[in-house]
């Protein structure tokens, strides 16, 4: 069978001539309707496959011709369309077309029309070769047997003879109009056919763009670097936020080497042989999912996930790799390990500090009794006293332990800041090593400031340790302290504080500094610059912390190969007294005759306690723990005046012991002692407030707020 195509778009001509021939068809070629009038000169083909639209002469004019033409008229002829408008379909039919095809067309609907164009043509002519003859009649052609040509030929010459009567006449013309009303409903039923059929292709068509369209938008706004592959490897799709997370080139990433681009994803790996192997591993189990982490030369964390893409009945067609950034995810978990470990340390600081404080209070209790007895000029006096120093550091350093935890509260009162500098020196001497020079300048005249004095001795230990980290190789660190005035104009600059007088201490070192933007993050917590494992992140912002806790300011000015210099801005108290937190007083300590209640589980600070007040005339009666306390209030509350009570006890803690014994006698006075810090209690959720003495303590401190408690109300 011989077809001839008409189709001015030679890729379009090209692939309807591959499927033809491809399904043992013989082709001829037109490229326009005038051209394909030439063509039939030269051979008669079986079908022509006309596209509409094309130059000189088109498709609607060369099916008009080939049906006005009595030699060409049975040629069936199909017209491809893209059913843009269903005018066009119209128009073929006015045309005589015998059939259409739709762009784009599927094969087998292709063959399938044509084969039924030929076999229709071929019932036509088998019609044609059995009734023998062929003639015309109203514009009409007819195929008939000899025989009854004769006896047509007959009727006609009679019919010409005579005068058809008026009414046959009549009823031949309505036996056509009928005819014609058949044809026009025909037309109008194919036409509503094919209109119905062009919404339903032109809907499912708008369908598959926007849903195409849905599927690449959702592609390219993803936040994970996406990569489609086919079983031989070859690139079938990827996303921008791929070639951002793998810094791909611009030629690679437009061109179509698609080894060029596995090559630089690999190579921009950190394991780049352990990246090909898995690669390899997965194409060789291809219904295999993996998910797993990686990481980029440039420190990128990525979470790789790998998924085969499987058609019906389990055809593999490749594989989809994702990747999405998770730096800083990997920097939060770190972070939350380093808080947990913080949190431990938290935890055990304040578990152990209880103890801790009973044993300090001991030490310190006994030795401030043992130095009292002793002679001023006693070098045993001198020995004791060092004695005492060394217990404050150490209550100090729970004290710093506990802050440092997040379990201790600020506790301020006035100190001279040349002294905190001064009583910490040697300390700071051991932190930064031989290897560095330590200097310090102090101003010729007290800095009195409200503070913690443990709290301020971490941050100078925390920026020591800063120095030293930034002076490997050794180099000068300097402690100064000065005063400066602030006023409206420097607060209206800097937005930071009040007009006043403030304490400065700078510590400079000439270490090996910092850029600008390193300088933005350093309060930052878990910021550091220093290799894991050595540095928290969390010593700055601690400090930072602290520092605006007592109303100042922490800065910090630095070049990089010059040294920083971290200033401590603190509120001077020009009145101590007029603060209300003025140093402990050192007048004469009172004693009392009053009957006091002591409970307190621990031997060694219970029988201390009893000890210093029974020295100062009390009458003491003690109790192991809260259970035992309430028992003896009972058997003596006519004549106890004051309960001191542990707060953390056997049996019955502090606030049990104490609830029961105001329910016996409202109005009786309570003192609680604790080694735990304000935020441990406060989750005993204490009903009121409470007079506290906070371990380790002295024996005058114990004694004065006892004098107090007792003579107040009573005046």
């Amino acid at each position: 069978m011989k077809i001839l195509i008409v189709e001015d778009s030679p890729t379009q001509a090209e692939e309807l001539k591959y499927i033809l021939e491809k399904n043992g068809y013989q082709v001829m070629a037109a490229v326009n309707g005038r051209d394909a009038l030439e063509a039939l000169k030269v051979g008669r083909p079986d079908v022509i496959i006309s596209d509409i639209i094309m130059p000189e002469m088109n498709g609607f004019e060369l099916c008009r011709y080939i049906k006005s033409n009595a030699d060409l008229d049975s040629l069936p002829v199909i017209l491809l369309t893209s059913l843009s408008d269903p005018a066009d379909v119209i128009s073929g039919l006015q045309c005589g077309a015998d059939n259409f095809i739709v762009k784009p067309y599927d094969q087998r609907h292709l063959l399938s029309r044509i084969k039924q164009i030929l076999l229709t043509r071929e019932l036509q002519e088998n019609t044609r070769t059995q009734m023998g003859v062929e003639i015309h009649f109203a514009g009409q052609k007819y195929f008939i047997t000899s025989e009854k040509k004769q006896i047509l030929d007959l009727l006609i010459s009679t019919y010409e003879s005579a005068v058809l009567k008026n009414s046959d006449l009549i009823k031949a013309q309505e036996e056509l109009k009928l005819l014609n009303e058949k044809l026009d409903q025909k037309v109008r039923e194919r036409t509503a056919a094919l209109s119905e059929e062009i919404k339903v292709r032109r809907l499912t068509e708008e369908t598959l763009q926007w849903k195409t369209a849905f599927l690449e938008a959702q592609v390219n706004s993803s936040i994970d670097g996406i990569l489609v592959v086919d079983s031989n490897r070859t690139k079938l799709l990827q996303n921008q936020r791929l070639l951002d997370l793998f810094k791909v080139p611009l030629d690679i990433a437009e061109g179509k080497d698609d080894e060029a681009l596995l090559n630089w994803v690999t190579k921009m790996t950190k394991n780049p042989d352990l990246f090909s192997e898995r690669v390899d591993y997965l194409y060789s189990r291809p219904h295999e999912i993996s998910r797993d982490e990686i990481e980029l030369t440039n420190g990128t964390a990525l979470d790789r996930y790998s998924s085969p893409v499987v058609g019906q009945g389990g055809k593999y067609y490749g594989r989809i790799w994702t990747f999405r950034d998770i730096t800083e995810k990997k920097k939060l978990e770190a972070q939350l390990l380093q808080a947990q470990k913080m949190e431990a340390v938290g935890t055990l600081a304040g578990g152990i500090a209880h103890d801790f404080n009973n044993i300090l209070n001991v030490i310190m209790g006994y030795g401030g009794m043992l130095m009292d007895k002793m002679p001023a000029d006693s070098s045993s006096r001198e020995q004791m006293h060092e004695i005492l120093i060394a217990a404050e550091r150490a209550a100090n350093l729970t004290r710093q332990l506990l802050v440092f935890s997040r379990k201790q509260d600020v506790v301020v009162k006035a100190v001279d800041i040349n002294q905190i500098v001064t009583g910490i020196q040697k300390m700071l001497c051991r932190v930064i090593g031989e290897h560095i020079e330590l200097q310090v300048n102090l101003a010729d005249h007290g800095l009195t400031v409200l503070a913690d004095t443990g709290q301020i001795e971490q941050v100078l230990m925390n920026l020591a340790a800063n120095a030293r980290d930034a002076m490997p190789d050794g180099g000068h660190l300097t402690i100064s302290t000065e005063t400066e005035e602030i006023d409206d104009a420097y607060v209206s600059s800097y937005g930071y504080g009040k007009p006043g007088t403030y304490a400065i201490i700078n510590v400079a070192d000439n270490g090996i500094g910092m850029d600008a933007e390193t300088q933005t993050k350093i309060f930052e917590p878990f910021f550091t610059t220093k290799e894991i494992g050595k540095g928290t992140g969390l010593g700055l912002a601690v400090s930072y912390g602290i520092v605006n806790q007592h109303n100042g300011r922490l800065t910090c000015y630095s070049e990089l190969g010059k040294g920083t210099v971290f200033r401590i801005h603190l509120p001077v108290v020009e009145d101590m007294a007029a603060s209300g937190m003025a140093a402990e007083a050192c007048g004469d300590i009172q004693g009392g005759s009053e009957t006091i209640l002591f409970a307190e589980d621990d031997l060694s600070l219970r029988e201390l306690g009893r000890k210093v007040m029974e020295s100062f005339g009390y009458n003491v009666i003690t109790a192991a723990d809260g259970e035992e306390a309430v028992e003896k209030f009972m058997e003596n509350r006519a004549q106890i005046k004051l309960v001191l009570l542990d707060l953390i006890m056997p049996k019955k803690n502090g606030l049990e012991a104490s609830a029961e014994i105001k329910i016996a006698s409202p109005g009786i006075k309570v003192l609680f002692m604790s080694g735990y810090s304000k935020d441990m209690i406060s989750k005993m959720r204490p009903e009121e407030e409470m007079e506290t003495l906070r371990k380790p303590f002295g024996p005058n401190i114990l004694l004065r707020k006892i004098r107090e408690i007792l003579d107040r109300n009573n005046i």
